[in-house]
């Protein structure tokens, strides 16, 4: 329920983005990319796994699989390397840091900004 809920609240913030854009005069043509490495919520969002009852949790489910339906969104399987997200919830050996640093390191500048964008 909660990989399914991330994708609740992640399609939630795309549907404005879309309308936004559309508005501009740049309407998206495909449906906007929303990936997870937990198959389980995929299952759920393609009705190729059964799902238990939950009324909260069947209001998330239903939104998200009538968006995928209006072609809104497009919700896929990726492995959880390639998920971002996880550096900061799962164990990974020490080469993977080393390796993967990089892309959460800011330098100076940018972080301060980063910083100053927090306080206000």
């Amino acid at each position: 329920e909660a990989e399914t809920g991330g994708l609740f609240i992640n399609a939630r913030k795309i549907i404005p983005m879309r309308i936004m854009l559309e508005e501009i005069g740049h309407p998206q043509k495909d449906p906007t990319p929303l990936k997870t490495d937990n198959s389980t919520a995929v299952g759920f969002c393609h009705n190729t796994i059964k799902r238990r009852q939950s009324k909260a949790w069947d209001m998330r489910y239903n939104w998200l699989r009538d968006k995928e339906v209006q072609k809104l969104i497009r919700i896929y399987w990726d492995k959880g390397l390639n998920n971002l997200a996880d550096y900061f919830t799962k164990h990974f050996a020490a080469i993977y840091h080393r390796d993967i640093r990089s892309q959460y390191i800011l330098s100076g500048h940018c972080m301060q900004q980063f910083v100053n964008a927090v306080i206000e």
